[in-house]
C-alpha cells in the first residue's frame, strides 16, 4: 500500500455483514474519498501511499453510510424493474400480449413473451433516442447565447456516466449522461447550460458563475435540487 505510483485494485470487504466489491484509486490527491457507485460497489480514492489500515478504519468509520447508501441503490434497482422514470414522472412498465414495444404518456408496454434482456434493450434504445432528442432541442435553444465567431457548436454524446451529469471536451463534444432523462426539464437544462458556459470559462470561478446567473439567475436553487437526484442516480 506504499507504492508512490497512481494504481487500482478491486478489493471485497465486509460491510454490515455483506461482502462488498471495493474498487480502491490510488492517486495524487489530499484526502480520502468514498462514494457508492451506480452498480452498488463501494469506490475509494486515497492519496498514493496511503496504508490499508488506514483504509479499513476509513471504511468502518462509514459503514452505517455506505449501509444506508447500497440499500438505495437496490430500491433504485427494485423500481427499475417495474418502472421507467422519464421526465421526473415514474411509468409503470406493463405486459402487453401485443408483439411490439410501445410508451404512451401513462405507462410503457412490453411484449409478454420477450426475456428480459430483450427488454432492457428496447428500454435503452428507446431512452436513447429520447434523451437525445430532449438534448439536442435545448442546446439548440441555448447556442445562440455562447454563438460567437470561429467557435462551433459542440457534438453531443449520450453516454452513461458513474460520476457526473455531464462534461465539455477540449475536443469539441458536450457529454450527457443518460440518466438525466429521469430528472424534470429544468434540471436538464441546467446541465447544458452548465457545459455550454465552460465554452466561456472552464473551470468554476466567477466568471462561470457569472455566466450561470447571467442564463438562470435561479441556477444555485435547481442545483441543490439536482445534487439530491444525484444521491440516487449516480
Amino acid at each position: 500500500m506504499r507504492q508512490r505510483k497512481s494504481y487500482r485494485q478491486e478489493l471485497w470487504l465486509d460491510v454490515a455483514g455483506e461482502q462488498v466489491k471495493v474498487l480502491l484509486s490510488a492517486s495524487v490527491r489530499k484526502s480520502i474519498r468514498l462514494q457508492v457507485n451506480s452498480d452498488g460497489d463501494v469506490d475509494i480514492r486515497v492519496p498514493v501511499g496511503t496504508p490499508k489500515s488506514d483504509v479499513l478504519t476509513f471504511v468502518r468509520r462509514h459503514e452505517s453510510w455506505l449501509s444506508e447508501r447500497r440499500e438505495a441503490v437496490k430500491e433504485r434497482d427494485r423500481k427499475r424493474a417495474a418502472s421507467v422514470t422519464l421526465y421526473g414522472r415514474e411509468l409503470p412498465i406493463m405486459e402487453s400480449a401485443l408483439g411490439e414495444f410501445l410508451v404512451t404518456d401513462q405507462q410503457v408496454w412490453m411484449p409478454l413473451e420477450w426475456s428480459q434482456e430483450k427488454r432492457d434493450k428496447a428500454l435503452d434504445k428507446w431512452q436513447r433516442e429520447e434523451a437525445r432528442l430532449c438534448f439536442t432541442r435545448l442546446i439548440e435553444q441555448w447556442w445562440p447565447r455562447f454563438t460567437k465567431p470561429g467557435r462551433e457548436r459542440p457534438v453531443l454524446r449520450v453516454k452513461r456516466m458513474r460520476t457526473r451529469w455531464g462534461s465539455l471536451s477540449k475536443k469539441g463534444y458536450i457529454n450527457l449522461n443518460l440518466a438525466l432523462l429521469s430528472l424534470p426539464e429544468d434540471l436538464i437544462e441546467l446541465v447544458v447550460v452548465h457545459e455550454l458556459c465552460h465554452l466561456e470559462h472552464f473551470d468554476h470561478g466567477p466568471g462561470f458563475k457569472a455566466c450561470m446567473t447571467s442564463c438562470l439567475p435561479d441556477w444555485r436553487a435547481r442545483d441543490k435540487r439536482i445534487n439530491q437526484a444525484g444521491l440516487m442516480l449516480l
